[in-house]
């Protein structure tokens, strides 16, 4: 999300953009008050499918990236070169899910 904030395009081209964002930032932490603001302000602004939605296509984003994990899928030459760029980019060592995954996949 932080590609968004650095082209200057607060809603990156997407009616609600920087809304969705802050959701999905709040869907993957640890702060339960944090969810039920953003959830209160998402709500408010796109009503309860839209809500519905954005949780649905951020859960089966997460569902997917940890059923390869679960299979051992490991990352392919590119991604392996890549990979350290992209998670300190977006802060990855942070996300909940990073406590069980590593580059060469499950243990």
């Amino acid at each position: 999300m932080g590609l968004v904030k650095e082209l200057g395009e607060d809603d990156g081209g997407v009616e609600h953009g920087a809304l969705l964002a802050r959701l999905c930032d709040a869907v993957a932490g640890k702060d339960a008050a944090a969810k039920a603001e953003i959830r209160e302000e998402v709500l408010s602004a796109m009503g309860p499918d839209q809500l519905v939605d954005a949780v649905g296509v951020s859960a089966m984003f997460h569902m997917m990236n940890r059923v390869a994990n679960a299979t051992g899928t490991p990352l392919d030459a590119i991604m392996r070169e890549a990979a350290p760029k992209v998670e300190e980019s977006i802060g990855a060592a942070g996300f909940l899910s990073r406590e069980v995954t590593s580059p060469e996949g499950p243990a």
